[in-house]
């Protein structure tokens, strides 16, 4: 009987956590918005369209936001846009460049007109043609005049061809700076994950610094973090879904479970 209660107990845990899959919008996590409409893996996640040489003081810094999965971006493109919706590629990544999950990897300007990349991280490859204050970014899985292609896109005016959403204020100011994607959810250890489709929402301006990284850098993969779902509205499906977390992980199957008999 006590081996039967156990299994039970596991198995109705089970059964709750089937119903919130079922019942709880696949657009929310217990009542917060999942932030997880935009590419599964591979971001913008920093850049700047001038710094402290000029317009050309460029960089671009891609991020793979998955936990678990690697991508070979090797020949994959970079495109900007002017203000016009005017298009072209930037560079093509190298073949064979393989981003695991955190891992990052940076594109410099090496123009030396209004540049070229000033910062001390290193680039792992650059281009020569910067992207206009004004303008904005694509990285594509092939070419990025097929849309299809778009793997991630930002931009700084509504007239540009690439961007998600509200977009960013152009900067005009030659400084160190950049914008930077927000950690999903404000949580530290899922850095520059936050993509919700709407630039507005998931850069932030640093003024006066950067933090470029390059493929040479730690890699940071998020991690799943129940804290950072933190106090929702859905209060009493939070409360079902962690007591189904607990039952299903720390009774194992064959515990005993000893209990007085009232009589």
């Amino acid at each position: 009987m006590p081996m039967y209660q156990s299994r039970l107990r596991i198995m109705c845990a089970v059964v709750i956590l089937l119903i919130l899959v079922t019942i709880i919008p696949a657009t929310s996590v217990i009542g917060k918005p999942l932030a997880q409409t935009g590419s599964p893996t591979i971001v913008i996640s920093e850049f700047r369209t001038r710094g402290p040489n000029g317009g050309n003081d460029e960089f671009i810094e891609l991020y793979n936001r998955s936990s678990v999965t690697t991508v070979d971006v090797g020949s994959w493109e970079v495109w900007g846009s002017n203000s016009s919706g005017t298009t072209s590629n930037r560079l093509t990544i190298t073949a064979g460049t393989i981003l695991g999950p955190g891992c990052r990897y940076l594109l410099t300007n090496s123009s030396t007109s209004g540049g070229p990349y000033s910062g001390s991280t290193p680039g792992d490859q650059t281009y020569a043609t910067g992207i206009t204050d004004n303008g904005g970014i694509a990285v594509c899985s092939g070419p990025c005049s097929t849309l299809a292609n778009i793997v991630d896109q930002v931009g700084m005016s509504a007239g540009s061809a690439y961007k998600e959403g509200t977009t960013l204020t152009p900067m005009s100011v030659s400084q160190d700076q950049s914008f930077e994607r927000l950690p999903l959810h404000g949580d530290p250890t899922s850095v520059n994950t936050q993509d919700t489709d709407d630039n507005g929402i998931d850069f932030f301006f640093n003024s006066g610094i950067s933090n470029p990284e390059n493929m040479a850098s730690s890699c940071t993969p998020s991690a799943v973090n129940l804290a950072s779902l933190g106090a929702t509205s859905n209060g009493a499906a939070s409360a079902i879904l962690l007591l189904a977390v607990g039952l299903a992980t720390t009774i194992p199957a064959g515990a005993l479970l000893l209990r007085r008999r009232r009589r």
